[in-house]
């Protein structure tokens, strides 16, 4: 896995997809067709468009779900105030924003939808 930084507060969710498909995250933007902030409604239809398998929706993390699967998009609510999408695959957080980092610290992870490989 390469991290991608996102190129303006907004992409994070396109940086994450960039990520998964080894794309350039300007064609992801593009195909995305936005630079702006995305949901997970978008995020699964162009891991759809692409061809990429994940689970059907994004699980909540609670008692049932304590922890994220091996390989997955993260929904996190920073410290800071503002949600954002993180990738984590095999044990290392992939973020847009802060880089690679062996653990989370910059916000709470809330919810996560699993990836195939």
């Amino acid at each position: 896995m390469h991290i991608v930084i996102q190129p303006n507060f907004s992409t994070c969710g396109q940086a994450c997809i960039a990520m998964i498909t080894g794309k350039d995250i300007n064609e992801v933007i593009k195909d995305m067709k936005t630079s702006g902030p995305t949901s997970i409604g978008q995020l699964i239809e162009i891991l759809d468009y692409y061809g990429y398998r994940h689970a059907p929706k994004n699980v909540r993390i609670s008692k049932k779900n304590p922890v994220q699967s091996d390989y997955s998009i993260l929904t996190v609510h920073m410290n800071a105030g503002y949600t954002h999408w993180v990738l984590y695959y095999e044990g290392k957080f992939y973020c847009p924003e802060h880089g690679v980092l062996d653990e989370y610290t910059a916000g709470r992870i809330t919810s996560f939808l699993a990836i195939e490989k």
